[in-house]
């Protein structure tokens, strides 16, 4: 049967079958599956690293006994990365403060290529936790070679800023 809607034009009155809901159903589910596709692909190809400050305390034979930072550093990417710089950035500017030699148990060279679930430490002398200019310090940060720059804090860092500070 063919009825007039309000804007008079004519519409089909017909139930709505089961082949249509079926087909709705499916429609819904391939669009819902796309979309979720769509942001595993756009996620696959996203940086993921773990930045991690961590307290060491030397013991043993080690003529310098004062606490140090190490820096652990994770690539959850699905690709290698190129980790070219690890260091600690401060509150209320934004320099760095790099490690430039970072002392590294492995024996690993760095820059650290990282491939993928892969991890690596950094560890710093005792006066990497210095202030710059009055600063404090906020976290660590490790700077990967295509420019991209992680930020990880721990309660381990907090406590030891809170130790130099006072």
């Amino acid at each position: 049967t063919i009825i007039i809607n309000m804007l008079g034009e004519e519409a089909l009155s017909d139930n709505f079958t089961i082949t249509a809901g079926v087909t709705l159903s499916i429609a819904i589910l391939g669009a819902g599956l796309g979309m979720m596709n769509t942001w595993r692909a756009i996620d696959r190809d996203r940086v993921k690293l773990k930045v991690i400050p961590k307290r060491v305390i030397p013991v043993g034979n080690m003529i310098d006994q004062r606490i140090r930072l190490c820096i652990d550093v994770t690539n959850y990417s699905t690709f290698p990365l190129t980790i070219t710089e690890v260091g600690v950035l401060y509150h209320g500017t934004d320099r760095r403060g790099a490690v430039i030699n970072p002392i590294i148990i492995d024996g690993g060279r760095f820059p650290r290529r990282l491939e993928p679930r892969t991890s690596f430490t950094a560890y710093t002398n005792p006066d990497a936790l210095e202030c710059s200019r009055g600063h404090l310090v906020k976290c660590a940060y490790a700077k990967t070679d295509c420019g991209v720059l992680v930020k990880g804090n721990s309660p381990a860092l907090k406590q030891m800023v809170r130790d130099i500070s006072a």
